[in-house]
Formats: structure tokens, sequence, C-alpha cells
């Protein structure tokens, strides 16, 4: 006896879609996590001197950054010209202190106390430019400043 079966369209069963949304979740905190905004847009080029005593910087709300170098776009000034940027405007010497004491005047007390400046100085910047700096971060009270470096390799002596 033989059994018949009915001519039925065969179609291909339906793709389950309920996991995709979880999926795409995933993903996107993934690279919520992961990403790294900058958060100071770099207007000048500068090298970085090499150290050999260096620390991790831990990055902080209540910190300054402060670029000196020449202009990466050369509208922005002459190309041998050296420039200071402090976060993200260019700022002339003799108004830093100024700026440095607006930033720390809208911090909060506790944090004012804990306001870090961190500098990135190009290696050729004349060392009479950032003597000056430093005065003007004294004038504003800003004491606690980093400078940023580059590991220095140490070649093995054989």
């Amino acid at each position: 006896m033989r059994f018949q079966r009915e001519r039925r369209e065969r179609r291909q069963p339906e793709l389950n879609m309920s996991s995709l949304p979880d999926l795409i979740f995933t993903v996107l905190f993934f690279f919520m996590i992961v990403t790294t905004m900058r958060s100071v847009p770099q207007k000048l080029r500068f090298q970085v001197p090499q150290g050999t005593e260096l620390a991790k910087f831990k990055k902080q709300q209540n910190t300054l950054y402060v670029f000196i170098g020449k202009p990466v776009n050369k509208n922005e000034g002459r190309s041998d010209s050296i420039m200071v940027q402090v976060d993200d405007r260019f700022v002339p010497m003799a108004d830093v202190a100024a700026y440095v004491s607006k930033f720390k005047s809208e911090l909060l007390p506790d944090e004012q106390e804990e306001m870090t400046v961190m500098l990135k100085i190009d290696e050729n910047v004349p060392m009479g430019m950032v003597t000056d700096l430093k005065q003007a971060l004294r004038k504003a009270g800003a004491l606690k400043v980093h400078y940023a470096a580059v590991n220095h390799q140490k070649t093995p002596q054989k």
C-alpha cells in the first residue's frame, strides 16, 4: 500500500528575527563603551619630548589642556609662529592667566582644589615661552601641572 502525499507547495521556513534586537543593542553598547571621544580638538602640531620617568595620567572633568606649537591650518597664523591653544581656542600668552582663572571659577569649590593643567608642548618650543606659561599659571592659581611626554625606551647594554 502506498501513501500518497498531498501536493503542496514547499516553502522555506521563515527566519526567526526575535533575537535580532538583543544582538543590535549588545553591539551598540559595546561600541559605546569602547569608543573614546576627543574632547579637545587639536589645532596645533607638536611632537612631545621623550621622558624616562613617566606615569599614566587619569583624565578628569576638571582638567584644562594647554597646547603650545605651530598651527596645523596655515589660515590660523603664520606657519613659523608658535601659538598657545587653551582647550579649543587660541589664546595670546598675555591672556592665558585670565582664561585659566575663568575656567577655575566655573568649577565647584571642591573641584577647584583638584584642578589640573595638562601641558602638551612641542619639543622645539623655546624654554622662555614655557617659563612665561608657567608664570601665567601660577598667577591664575593653577598649581597642579602635568607635562605630556612619550616613553623613552632604554636600549639594553651588552
